[in-house]
């Protein structure tokens, strides 16, 4: 006869640390919620002031932002009809991380990306793709990644 007590322990601590898991993933999401939300009021703001600079040298495109209501942890930002930048929130380690994909001509795959961790207590650092292996000094506050992201808009790539 095979003996259902331990399983039924195992099986009970496992609810336990499942439901442990949950609640410390709820409370990240909440701190992570809020960084997003900064970097979308400073990325609106960029747009705005960039914007008036391409209008007074007669630019042809401008930066503006689609809204896709169910995408509420990405941002999809074009210049003009040709490039596409998706400001996306996940989840890295103990914080969140978000990553910019700049996407355009000639068929819309990625032209370049950057990712932005950050920490729980909210100061930030860049991490550039995998491939490149190493972390330079970048952008650690939200204004300062905003204005990197809608610089690397207008640019067509991150640096």
């Amino acid at each position: 006869m095979f003996d259902y007590s331990k399983l039924a322990d195992y099986a009970k601590l496992t609810q336990v640390a499942d439901q442990l898991a949950i609640e410390r993933h709820n409370k990240l999401k909440g701190d992570r919620c809020a960084f997003f939300d900064k970097i979308r009021a400073h990325l609106i703001e960029e747009m705005k002031k960039a914007n008036a600079e391409l209008r007074k040298r007669g630019a042809a495109a401008l930066i503006d932002q689609n809204h896709l209501p169910t995408y509420s942890e990405e941002l999809f930002l074009t210049y003009g009809t040709d490039s596409l930048c998706r400001v996306g929130l996940g989840v890295r380690g103990g914080g969140c991380q978000i990553t910019a994909v700049i996407s355009g001509p000639p068929n819309g795959y990625e032209i370049s990306k950057k990712e932005y961790t950050c920490s729980q207590d909210k100061l930030c650092g860049v991490i550039l793709s995998e491939a490149n292996g190493r972390k330079p000094a970048a952008p650690s506050l939200p204004d300062e990644i905003a204005i990197d992201i809608v610089s690397a808009i207008l640019m067509g790539r991150f640096n």
